[in-house]
């Protein structure tokens, strides 16, 4: 079973967003042919090519030797493939891995949204436990009280994440810009007169 982790922005580029896996162990620098192979590899030691072959849509036609070529990194990747792996369930974990150190301010702030999505969902996973502890017949007064004080817990934490859903709603970067910088600022387009405040 997958568990959840919490993504902050110093551990993005290390951890798995759903599984865990711990990337920082693959020692691979940046080459995106060994990090999608590392992460295969990881997710299924075994038998990798199949694995591999499973995650691919049917159309792509992926032999067992095709398939070990691109593990064993005689072949590379194709654009066509590296999209598919991208878009399967697996996604995120490739994705995280091919970042690396990479924390341009799209990234940051994603890796926020992908963290208060996890505490809601964990969230969502506790209330239902405290839904059948209260909704049991043979609750005593000390279990009802710890039960009030899960819920005024939990309460406070959806405040809490409410508050910093909101932050990040209003603070996401404006990537629409041409010319943005990465602390979200307007760069000046080069060959372009900028326009005078005030009159002439």
């Amino acid at each position: 079973m997958r568990t959840a982790s919490a993504i902050s922005p110093n551990t993005a580029n290390l951890r798995g967003a759903e599984t865990g896996i711990d990337f920082s162990v693959l020692g691979i620098g940046s080459n995106v042919n060994a990090v999608i192979s590392a992460v295969l590899k990881i997710k299924e030691p075994r038998k990798t090519w199949g694995f591999l072959i499973d995650l691919l849509p049917r159309e792509f036609e992926m032999t067992e030797r095709v398939a070990k070529h691109r593990l064993a990194g005689s072949r590379d990747y194709t654009v066509e493939e590296l999209q598919a792996l991208l878009r399967s369930e697996e996604g995120i974990d490739f994705l995280i891995a091919i970042m690396g150190d990479a924390q341009p301010l799209w990234w940051r702030w994603m890796t926020k949204v992908m963290t208060l999505a996890a505490v809601r969902r964990r969230q969502a996973e506790d209330a239902q436990e405290i839904l059948k502890l209260e909704t049991s017949g043979d609750v005593d007064v000390g279990a009802r009280r710890r039960i009030k004080g899960a819920l005024n817990a939990d309460k406070r934490i959806s405040a809490a994440v409410a508050r910093a859903e909101t932050t990040l709603g209003l603070s996401r970067p404006n990537l629409d810009r041409v010319g943005a910088t990465s602390d979200g600022r307007n760069a000046r387009l080069p060959h372009r007169p900028v326009a005078r405040t005030g009159g002439r």
